[in-house]
């Protein structure tokens, strides 16, 4: 076997040493990376571990701040309970419609059923599957509970609602029933009262009509004459409060219109003699009993003003006119309700002119009451007498007429 040459077997030495330690470090750097992988493993098992944790824990406080939320609407429910059981008692027979009571009676069970059911249970060592289930039964409990109690809390009011429109119907009807004497007794009054302003218009627009009054004028007077007898044809159910005050309202208006439009067309013809006056040379002295405006001669009626004076410090009452100024159509109707034996001839009567008035009897002028003595003993001193043919003995006897002769 030939030898090598000594300096090809350097070369061939240090090749060898160089392949050598390159493996090694090929082998060292191998391992080594496979401990940083086994690290960079621990590192990341190591935090979703603690990923895990922090995800259960922070699920474990949910459950529980919702659990303890819901626990304090449980509670709340079960007080609506009692409260709405209270609204159900106190409200019976206390509403219009009893369906609304059957509500909330109903709403009373599901909210109890609700109330009753438990909460769900997490165990200690549950796990985040576990913890999130449980989470999800919990806001599903707490969001029962929560509508139960709104929708219970909603009946309950409109049980208390109902019960209060109930009470407040009542209340109204007792008023009502309180009122409506009153109420028919002003009907009955109103109605007497446009009876004779029907009554006396129709003797206003023949006369009138007959003296050349203009057809606007008598037109707008059978207009309100019309409506005044509808009124009166008119159904009311005596028995309603509501019924009657309308009634009168429509009654007392279409009178109203009548004795303004009679005045009117009496304006339309008036020439100064009796029964046929101005109504700007008249004073008014109040509403007579049927409801019409009574008037004076200004001066007649200033003297009866300075004599009632005297008559109500007398006495602590005023002196009223009870008929005074009685215009043509009106003494037209007393001589078909009297007669000639009772009442004067149309045109003739010292109402006609404006200077007499009747007083009411029912206010003590009555023979014989002091009342009537006192008028008739201090009148004169104002103008006012009591006229021979009216006293006692003396015929037509009238304790209630006074003329005024200055």
């Amino acid at each position: 076997m030939s030898q090598l040459p000594l300096p090809r077997i350097v070369i061939a030495l240090v090749a060898l040493a160089v392949l050598l330690g390159g493996g090694v470090a090929y082998g060292v750097a191998q391992v080594s990376a496979q401990q940083a992988a086994a690290e960079r493993a621990a590192v990341e098992q190591a935090a979703g571990e603690r990923a895990a944790e922090e995800r259960l824990a922070v699920a474990q406080a949910a459950v529980g701040q919702i659990l303890a939320q819901a626990s304090e609407a449980q509670a709340g429910l079960s007080a609506q309970v009692a409260t709405a059981e209270e609204v159900l008692a106190t409200s019976d027979g206390k509403v219009a419609d009893d369906a609304v009571r059957v509500a909330l009676a109903d709403q009373v069970a599901t909210a109890k059923a609700a109330a009753a059911a438990g909460p769900p249970e997490v165990a200690d060592d549950a796990t985040l599957a576990e913890v999130e289930a449980a989470e999800t039964a919990a806001t599903g409990w707490a969001t029962t509970l929560r509508e139960a109690a709104e929708a219970l809390a909603g009946r309950t009011e409109e049980v208390r609602a109902a019960q209060g429109a109930w009470e407040t119907a009542q209340a109204e009807a007792a008023a009502a029933a309180a009122d409506l004497p009153a109420a028919k007794a002003a009907l009955e009054h109103v109605t007497y009262q446009l009876g004779i302003s029907v009554r006396d218009s129709g003797y206003t627009i023949e006369w009138t009509r007959g003296d050349g009054a203009p057809a606007s004028a008598l037109d707008l007077l059978t207009g309100h004459r019309a409506e005044g007898q509808a009124a009166l044809a008119a159904a009311v159910d005596v028995a309603d409060l509501g019924s009657v005050r309308a009634a009168a309202e429509r009654r007392e208006a279409a009178r109203v219109a009548i004795e303004a439009a009679a005045w009117d067309a009496r304006a339309t013809v008036a020439d100064g003699t009796n029964g046929k006056l101005p109504i700007g040379d008249l004073c008014p002295m109040g509403v007579g009993p049927e409801g019409q405006d009574q008037y004076l001669r200004c001066d007649a009626a200033a003297a009866w003003e300075r004599l009632g004076a005297e008559f109500e410090a007398q006495f602590g009452k005023p002196l009223r006119v009870e008929y005074g100024y009685r215009p043509y159509d009106w003494q037209l109707q007393v001589l078909d309700e009297f007669g000639g034996g009772l009442a004067a001839r149309p045109g003739t009567s010292n109402h006609g002119l404006a200077v007499a008035a009747d007083v009411p009897v029912d206010d003590g002028f009555q023979f014989g009451r002091p009342e009537f003595a006192w008028l008739a003993a201090n009148g004169p001193r104002h103008g006012w007498v009591h006229p021979d043919w009216a006293r006692q003995g003396g015929g037509r006897e009238e304790s209630w007429h006074f003329e005024y002769v200055g």
